[in-house]
């Protein structure tokens, strides 16, 4: 199914105010859904923003998720958040690719959990000891609960055909409007 975007000229004022929150393809269609709906959508989505994950930590699982979901989409809006947070394009390069290398072992392990939930649906039992030993218990939740919205963006993305923005988003904008 591809579907055609919600009419932004037919928005109610309640649909108008969740898609100038996030103002790309993927909220035009979102709108499809009930409005409360695409507000907690999106305000789960954002809460990531102020988490317990490192910026760096939280685009890596991101870049990782829409890496392995093959989604362009999210790869467009969140490269420029990860280099903002931090990674370097070697460690960008290693994590969007098929065969990652290179990486220090946080970002190894962390790499290592998102591949897990999307190959396992879950974090297998010798990962989750390695985690464990680096990462807080509220981490390893979060960036769980990271990598499952983010497998779920990848597949209504594909699922109702959303296209690619024009350009990334502007994460400055959006953490400012948002706090």
């Amino acid at each position: 199914m591809k579907a055609e975007y919600s009419d932004a000229s037919k928005f109610t004022q309640e649909q108008r105010e969740q898609f100038n929150r996030l103002p790309i393809n993927l909220t035009r269609m979102l709108l499809h859904c009930p409005v409360e709906m695409v507000k907690s959508f999106l305000d789960f989505g954002l809460s990531f923003r102020t988490g317990n994950l490192d910026p760096k930590l939280r685009e890596l699982v991101i870049l990782r998720m829409g890496t392995l979901r093959g989604s362009s989409y999210e790869l467009l809006h969140h490269l420029p958040g990860a280099r903002v947070a931090g990674l370097s394009e070697t460690e960008i390069s290693a994590i969007t690719s098929a065969k990652p290398s290179g990486l220090n072992e946080k970002l190894s392990l962390m790499l290592q959990l998102a591949d897990d939930c999307s190959q396992l649906g879950k974090v297998s039992d010798s990962n989750s000891e390695k985690l464990a030993k680096i990462f807080s218990v509220p981490e390893i939740a979060e960036a769980t609960l990271l990598a499952g919205f983010y497998e779920m963006v990848a597949c209504f993305l594909e699922t109702t055909g959303v296209k690619l923005d024009e350009h990334g988003l502007n994460w400055g904008k959006v953490d400012s409007e948002s706090a």
